[in-house]
């Protein structure tokens, strides 16, 4: 069977910040910034992301370029030892386990568009919008049917194949989340008292900076790009030859996705502050905070539902990208057709969903596996590359010819990165 191929370099891109763009880059990362000091964590983060998060990206890629294989078969192919071939099946894992487990989620954006749209928040008290979000996410079976609309799409687009499915739906929705960005950045920095959510956002406050700041970012930066979760590696494999600029595309994907993270907070906090609201961050921002702002908000209607879309489009495009790594691995591993393997893919996510969405318990479990599974995943991954591969070997795949610039990817992917990754995950054990 041929392998399918994105159709220009503007189809990969979309299609690798659609992936990387997710809810987590939305509706984290500018709680982040402003609580951890603004700007000196802006400023740390991008150093985080350009320095460490988007080498790791390209290695993945390369993987994918040099093998045209699924990362399970990019592990076997390249491996010295069958052994690496482990940390495939990991990433693949990884990836499922998130599309599944965070399937209520998309439920809940789902329906705040249409409750929004209904003006179902409109009467209702900051204290009782409260309450309206958790007796929602407490009725299951109502969340459940929303969640299952989000399989249905993911099922249907990526049925279509690379060029009709995922590629052809980013080309719609990263322009329309952009657009829907700049839309709700304007209506938010022209409200009164606007100044004040920008002061908190970007304002330097060396303070608040502290080694737990210096973990959430890292750990941030990390897990936006989507390091260890096969897609890296399965939209390298898709890359025609004259396609390749693997170092320039990783840069980019990177720009635009930290881009994405602080307009984001151009949205929330000028408007957040306007309306005297104290800030948040998940979804307490997004199901809680946010419904009031809209509020008190001139056209408060129109404004909530674009803001729910944005974070709609968000989600989708991730969990297409994810689901498109996860298919073109159950196709390569068990010879699947792409139907059958959608089909399995769709299921399991509806499945692992369907327990998330009954059990927070179940919830909170799944995302520290995933989170173990994702250090593990890009220690292995760096180890694979700078110390069995070889960095010669990467050097050529991804076309970089400048001394500095290998000097400086031996020591971050050799060195840097897997000391960062090894404090990182023993930290979040409680090491330090």
């Amino acid at each position: 069977m041929e392998r399918e191929r994105f159709s220009s370099k503007i189809g990969f891109f979309l299609s690798a910040i659609g992936f990387a763009i997710g809810i987590g880059s939305l509706w984290r990362f500018p709680y982040l910034v402003g609580r951890y000091g603004g700007g000196i964590f802006l400023l740390f983060y991008v150093l985080i992301i350009f320095g460490i998060a988007i080498p790791l990206f390209v290695l993945e890629m390369a993987l994918g370029s040099a093998s045209q294989k699924n990362p399970a078969g990019a592990y076997r192919q390249l491996g010295k030892g069958k052994a690496w071939t482990l940390n495939g099946y990991l990433n693949i894992f990884a990836m499922q386990l998130l599309l599944g487990y965070t399937m209520p989620v998309a439920g809940w954006v789902m329906a705040y568009i249409f409750k929004t749209g209904l003006g179902t928040f409109q009467a209702l008290s900051p204290a009782q919008i409260g309450e309206y979000f958790g007796a929602f996410i407490a009725n299951t079976p109502e969340v459940i049917a929303w969640s299952a609309a989000t399989v249905v799409l993911v099922v249907l687009i990526i049925g279509r194949g690379l060029n009709k499915g995922l590629e052809f739906a980013n080309s719609l929705c990263m322009p329309a989340l952009f657009l829907i960005l700049t839309v709700l950045i304007v209506r938010s920095l022209t409200l009164p008292g606007a100044t004040e959510g920008l002061v908190y956002y970007l304002k330097p406050d060396f303070s608040k900076f502290t080694a737990r700041a210096v973990y959430d970012c890292i750990g941030q930066a990390f897990f936006a790009i989507g390091v260890g979760m096969a897609a890296g590696i399965v939209f390298g494999s898709y890359l025609k030859q004259e396609q390749k600029s693997l170092l320039k595309q990783g840069i980019h994907i990177g720009s635009a996705l930290t881009l994405a993270g602080f307009l984001s907070g151009l949205v929330i906090f000028p408007a957040v502050f306007s309306f005297g609201l104290e800030p948040a961050g998940g979804p307490g921002l997004t199901f809680v905070t946010m419904p009031n702002v809209f509020n008190k908000m001139p056209m408060g209607i129109l404004f909530g539902v674009l803001f729910y879309v944005l974070f709609y489009l968000a989600a989708l495009s991730s969990w297409l990208g994810g689901a498109e790594a996860v298919v073109a691995s159950y196709m390569e591993e068990f010879g699947f057709s792409r139907k059958k393997a959608v089909y399995v893919v769709g299921g399991t996510m509806f499945a692992i969903g369907c327990v998330s969405a009954y059990s927070m318990d179940f919830f909170e479990t799944a995302d520290a596996v995933l989170n173990n599974a994702l250090i593990a995943g890009g220690l292995l991954l760096t180890l694979f590359v700078g110390w069995s591969w070889g960095m010669r070997k990467f050097f050529d795949e991804a076309g970089i010819r400048s001394s500095t610039t290998q000097a400086i990817f031996t020591i971050i992917v050799k060195y840097v990165a897997p000391a960062t990754i090894i404090i990182l995950g023993l930290s979040m054990h409680g090491v330090f």
